[in-house]
C-alpha cells in the first residue's frame, strides 16, 4: 500500500534531522558522564555494540529521545497538515528504508558514535512526537490566532503531548484559557503546564472550574497543616508529637504556594474570577472579568 504524502513528508524530515547528526546536549552529557564515568566515544561505542551490556538499553533510550528543537521542527511541518491523524507505524517503516545511521557528536573534540537505526529505535524516536494525535480544530485556531513563531509551536507540542483525551468540556476550557493566559513570562507557561496536568486527572465531563476550586482547597489545607506542624515542632520534639498520635506529613510550602498562584492565574484567565477560600470556612468569589486590564491582574499574581 503506498504511503500517504503527509507520512512521506514526516519520515523524510526525520531522516534529514537524523542524517545530519545529533550534537549531544549538556543535559545528556551530564547523565552519560555520571552514569558511565566520563566515557570516551570508543567506550560508548563499546557499550552500544554489546547486546549483553545492562546499560545499553538505557543509553539508547536517552540517545533516541527527541529534544525540544526536534519536536519544534517536526511540529512546524505537522502544523501545515491540518487535522490529519497520521499512522506512526508507517512513518517508522519509511524511516528504516533505506538503512540509516546516526552520528552522535560528543562536545568539543570528543569524537562521535555511529548507531544504525533499527525499527525499534525508529519507533522510540517517533513515538514521543505524537504525530498520530490530533489537536482539535477549535483549540488549534485559538493557538494560531494568539501566538506566533516558536511560542506557537511550543504550545502545539505541549497540547499534542498532553495526557488526556480532548473531550468537549476540556476543549471549551482550553479555548477559554489560551487566549487570556499570556505567554510573555514563565508564569504563563508554568500555569499552562499545571492546567494540562490537572486535566489529565479529571473526568472528561468534569466541571473544570469546580475541579480547580477543589484543588485549591486541598492545597490550602496542606499549607495550613504544614504551618501548624512547624508551630508544634517549635514547642515539642518529633518523638513527643508521635507519642500523641500526631501525623507528621512534610509539606513543600514553596511548591504549594507556586501551585496556588498557577490556579489563580488559570481561573482568572479562563473564568474571569479568583475564588478566595478558607479551607475551614466559607468561600468567596472575587470576579475580575469586568476590569479593563486583566493582564495587569495576572502580572501581579506572579
Amino acid at each position: 500500500m503506498p504511503s500517504a504524502p503527509a507520512e512521506n513528508a514526516i519520515a523524510l524530515r526525520i531522516r534529514e534531522i537524523l542524517a545530519r547528526g545529533v550534537n549531544l546536549s549538556p543535559e545528556v552529557m551530564r547523565f552519560i558522564d555520571s552514569t558511565f564515568s566520563d566515557p570516551s566515544a570508543a567506550a560508548l561505542a563499546a557499550i552500544l555494540g554489546t547486546d549483553a551490556d545492562s546499560e545499553r538499553e538505557s543509553l539508547l533510550e536517552l540517545l533516541f529521545s527527541p529534544d525540544e528543537s526536534v519536536q519544534l521542527e517536526i511540529e512546524d511541518l505537522l502544523a501545515t497538515m491540518g487535522h490529519l491523524g497520521l499512522n506512526e507505524e508507517r512513518v517508522v517503516d519509511l524511516l528504516c528504508r533505506p538503512a540509516l545511521s546516526v552520528a552522535f557528536h560528543l562536545p568539543g573534540d570528543g569524537g562521535m558514535v555511529n548507531v544504525a537505526v533499527t525499527p525499534q529505535l525508529a519507533r522510540r524516536f517517533v513515538h514521543p512526537l505524537n504525530i498520530d494525535r490530533q489537536i482539535p480544530a477549535p483549540v488549534a485556531a485559538v493557538v494560531d490566532s494568539r501566538l506566533t513563531g516558536r511560542a506557537r509551536l511550543r504550545l502545539r507540542v505541549l497540547l499534542r503531548g498532553a495526557r488526556f483525551d480532548f473531550s468537549p468540556a476540556k476543549i471549551d476550557f482550553l479555548c477559554r484559557l489560551i487566549g487570556p493566559l499570556g505567554f510573555a513570562d514563565d508564569g504563563g507557561w508554568e500555569s499552562l503546564a499545571f492546567a494540562l496536568e490537572m486535566l489529565a486527572e479529571v473526568d472528561p465531563a468534569a466541571d473544570i472550574c469546580h475541579a480547580l476550586e477543589e484543588r485549591k482547597k486541598l492545597l490550602l489545607k496542606a499549607l495550613h497543616h504544614g504551618r501548624q506542624l512547624r508551630e508544634q515542632l517549635a514547642t515539642a520534639n518529633i518523638e513527643t508529637l508521635l507519642s500523641r498520635g500526631q501525623r507528621l506529613t512534610w509539606v513543600d510550602e514553596t511548591a504549594t504556594l507556586h501551585q496556588l498562584v498557577c490556579i489563580d492565574r488559570v481561573c482568572l484567565a479562563a473564568f474571569g474570577r479568583i475564588v478566595l477560600l478558607d479551607p475551614y470556612g466559607s468561600e468567596e468569589t472575587a470576579a475580575f472579568s469586568c476590569l479593563p486590564d486583566i493582564g495587569d491582574i495576572m502580572r501581579r499574581l506572579t
